[in-house]
């Protein structure tokens, strides 16, 4: 069985480029009054840049601390360092902002989609494979009889489209994540003129099924029943390790049973 993420698997990195698009109609709309301020003040190329890179960060930072993830950030700070080069480097027009963050968009679009057809998962009788050929290459080997847990998961837009994550545990921890809730108090207060603190903090994890795209059957279509072919599977290797015992016992007992006939 071969498996690759959904069209819209990734749609966290979907939804930038499409919110740099609409950045771009919108700085295009707001033009004439920041032409305004740029014509009559010293300052209002400055401002504009900075209202500009506001608008380009403002959703990737959400976007990160809510996906755990630094490349809509990085891919944001990379257009705007661009940008704002061409302008004072290269005397493009500040009108010109634009259309330069619509066509980032629509490039972005085109990297994503590259970078989902380059995730591939393969199902064998013996092991899955997760393989991610995107600028890097990587690969991740899983054999039946080492994994643990196998756990299905589906988001709003997953359960209306039908698609969404398999994620393959094993007894290495691969697989899993751990949530952290923490709570700090402190206190402080002077005495003679010299400040005393004290601070008391606790935190408290919990060990959840997580991993990259790339070590987990990310965005598949009908993630419940590719979980369920994959126990199906391991079921039938379960018997394995035992199997495997009974051979290497049966070899011991064979070299011993020759060592004895030597000795005679």
């Amino acid at each position: 069985m071969v498996l690759r993420p959904h069209p819209l698997a990734f749609m966290r990195y979907i939804s930038i480029c499409i919110y740099y698009v609409l950045v771009g109609v919108a700085f295009h709309a707001l033009w004439g009054e920041l032409s305004k301020i740029a014509s009559v003040s010293v300052l209002g190329l400055p401002l504009t840049l900075v209202f500009w890179w506001g608008l380009l960060l403002a959703a990737p930072i959400v976007v990160g601390l809510f996906h755990i993830t630094f490349w809509p950030l990085l891919c944001s700070i990379g257009l705007g360092a661009l940008g704002t080069a061409l302008v004072l480097y290269r005397a493009m027009p500040l009108s010109s902002l634009s259309p330069f963050t619509i066509a980032g968009g629509i490039v972005g679009l085109l990297v994503v989609e590259a970078f989902r057809r380059g995730h591939r998962y393969y199902i064998t009788n013996m092991r899955i494979v997760m393989s991610k050929k995107f600028i890097t290459e990587s690969e991740r080997y899983v054999h039946f009889e080492d994994i643990t847990d196998v756990v299905p998961k589906k988001g709003i837009l997953g359960r209306i489209l039908n698609f969404g994550d398999v994620i393959i545990a094993t007894a290495s921890g691969v697989g899993t994540g751990v949530d952290l809730a923490g709570l700090g108090v402190s206190a402080g207060g002077e005495v003679k003129r010299v400040g005393l603190g004290v601070t008391i903090a606790g935190a408290k994890g919990v060990t959840v099924p997580r991993a990259r795209p790339h070590f987990q059957l990310f965005g598949v279509p009908r993630p419940e029943r590719v979980a369920h072919e994959i126990e199906r599977i391991r079921a039938s290797w379960r018997q394995v390790p035992y199997l495997r015992r009974i051979a290497r016992t049966a070899e011991e007992i064979r070299h011993m049973l020759e060592h004895k006939g030597e000795g005679f």
